[in-house]
């Protein structure tokens, strides 16, 4: 059975790891965009401090996943949530859907739901 601090963390790791992937996105040569948001124009001008930043991210995120879920399933599990973090952020992106409100709003969703259920 897993607790409810491990339900936290996983749920917290794939927020990490959305993050990460966001920032990634956001320095890639393939991200244009007209009139973007303040805090994305900081992160399209400062690129070196922010990969650095998403790197971090992205290794704490795998640590949690390794520490909670072993290593076999760590591993699989930073494969699944990398894919699904890439696809989520590819896709919805240029729809301007991210957010840090939206973002906040569905991280407490899924971590109530989790915590409850």
């Amino acid at each position: 059975m897993v607790t409810d601090s491990k339900r936290i963390m996983i749920t917290t790791s794939f927020l990490f790891m959305l993050i990460a992937f966001e920032i990634c996105y956001l320095t890639s040569k393939q991200f244009k965009q007209q009139h973007p948001p303040s805090y994305v124009s900081t992160i399209v001008h400062k690129k070196k401090q922010f990969r650095v930043l998403a790197a971090l991210f992205f290794i704490v995120s795998s640590t949690l996943l390794i520490l909670n879920l072993g290593w076999g399933s760590g591993i699989a599990a930073i494969v699944f949530t990398l894919m699904a973090a890439g696809s989520l952020i590819v896709s919805i992106q240029p729809f301007r859907y991210v957010k840090i409100g939206v973002i906040a709003a569905v991280y407490f969703s899924i971590l109530l739901l989790e915590i409850f259920i």
